[in-house]
């Protein structure tokens, strides 16, 4: 039975970490602004890579990794812009469904893409 409540609170601590939203931004740093970027995978246009970056931190990080070699969701590396975009949609596994949407979606999935 303990096993189980522990099971439990775990499932729940690690699906509340991968949707927690901090609304707290990471100063920036003005000399090192380069806040659009040309995105090949999505035809050259063009995206908000520090807002991409940002959200990733503060949605994707816990359960894709600093690196987006996974950890307890899978890694990230190779996905084309539509994949993702899909993907923080549909929300496969246990993945929630729109985490991020609009502009961000868009942002962090060619900030992902372009890793």
């Amino acid at each position: 039975m303990k096993k189980l409540l522990v099971a439990m609170l775990g499932a729940a601590l690690l699906l509340g970490a991968c949707g927690a939203e901090d609304t707290e931004e990471p100063p920036a740093d003005e000399d090192d602004i380069d806040t659009e970027e040309t995105d090949e995978a999505a035809g050259d246009a063009t995206y908000d890579a520090a807002n991409g970056e940002a959200v990733y931190q503060n949605q994707c990080l816990a359960c894709h990794g600093g690196d987006l070699e996974g950890a307890s969701g899978p890694g990230l590396e190779g996905y084309d812009v539509d994949t993702i975009l899909a993907a923080i949609e549909e929300g496969p596994g246990t993945m929630p469904a729109d985490l991020v949407s609009g502009d961000d979606a868009q942002d962090v999935a060619a900030w992902i893409a372009d890793q």
